[in-house]
C-alpha cells in the first residue's frame, strides 16, 4: 500500500535541471518568464502531497546544517504527527537529519520528513519543537517503499508528486515506485556533461535502474512559449 506517485519535472531538451544554465528561447525571453508553467501544471495533478530531496530543499529554503548534540537523549523511533493545518503536505527525505528548519511549512504546506532510525534525539526534539511531522524509513532512512507505505497508512496520503532533484528521482525509479511521469520540456539546451539531470541513480555500470519498467505515452501537447508537456504511465514488465 502506497500513494500514487507522479514524478513531475521540468528540464531542458537534453534532460538537464539547472534552469539558470539553459539557453534562452529564440524570442529572447528569460527562462524565469517561462518556468511558472511548471507550478501551474503541478497544481493540475491535484495530489495530496509533494516532495523534494534534501539537497533541493536546502538550496531553496533551509540552508543551515543542523549541529547534533554530542551527548544525546534517548530516541523514540515511532512516527510523530506534528502540525497539519494545510490541505496538502510537503514531504522531504533527509535520512541523517541535516536540515535546520526555521518554519514548519514550505509554500504554506506542512512538512513531513523521512528519517533514518540512527538520527539523533536532539534532532528529533528540534522537529517536535517546530511542529514538524516525521517518520522512519529503516536504519539508514533509505527504505523508500516503507516510507511510502507509512505516508499512506499513517498520514492518509493517496497521491504524491515527486519533484526532484535527479538523485531522489533516481532512487524512486530504482525502487520501482513511480506510477506516472509528468515531464515539461523547456525549449533550450544546457549541453554540459555531468550537470544534474532528470534521473540520477548512483550505482555500478552493470546496474539498470529502470529495468523491468516501460513507459506508455498518455498525452503530448505544446504549451505557451514552446514548452512541451509529456505525460507517461509506468508499466511493470
Amino acid at each position: 500500500m502506497k500513494p500514487k506517485i507522479i514524478c513531475h519535472i521540468f528540464s531542458s531538451v537534453d534532460g538537464r535541471l539547472l534552469n539558470e544554465r539553459w539557453t534562452r528561447p529564440y524570442d529572447g525571453k528569460a527562462p524565469g518568464e517561462i518556468c511558472g508553467v511548471y507550478a501551474e501544471v503541478g497544481k493540475e495533478l491535484r495530489t495530496q502531497a509533494w516532495m523534494f530531496g534534501k539537497n533541493t530543499l536546502q538550496q531553496l529554503y533551509f540552508p543551515e546544517v543542523f549541529i547534533h548534540a554530542e551527548k544525546d537523549e534517548t530516541r523514540d523511533v515511532t512516527t510523530y504527527l506534528g502540525h497539519r493545518a494545510s490541505e496538502r503536505l510537503f514531504v522531504v527525505a533527509d535520512p541523517t537529519g541535516e536540515i535546520t528548519y526555521t518554519s514548519d511549512t514550505v509554500r504554506g504546506d506542512n512538512i513531513v520528513t523521512i528519517l533514518g532510525e540512527q538520527v539523533s534525539g536532539s534532532y528529533l526534539k528540534h522537529l517536535r519543537d517546530m511542529g514538524i511531522s516525521y517518520l522512519f524509513a529503516g536504519t539508514d532512512g533509505c527504505d523508500l517503499p516503507l516510507a511510502m507505505h507509512k505516508l499512506r497508512a499513517e498520514f492518509g496520503i493517496r497521491s504524491l508528486t515527486l519533484q526532484g532533484g535527479g538523485m531522489i528521482n533516481g532512487s524512486f525509479l530504482k525502487a520501482g515506485l513511480l506510477d506516472e511521469l509528468s515531464l515539461l520540456v523547456y525549449p533550450g539546451i544546457d549541453g554540459l556533461s555531468g550537470v544534474p539531470s532528470i534521473f540520477e541513480y548512483l550505482g555500478g555500470e552493470e546496474e539498470l535502474p529502470a529495468s523491468g519498467q516501460a513507459l506508455e505515452l498518455l498525452d503530448a501537447s505544446m504549451l505557451e512559449n514552446g514548452v512541451v508537456k509529456l505525460h507517461y504511465k509506468f508499466h511493470r514488465i
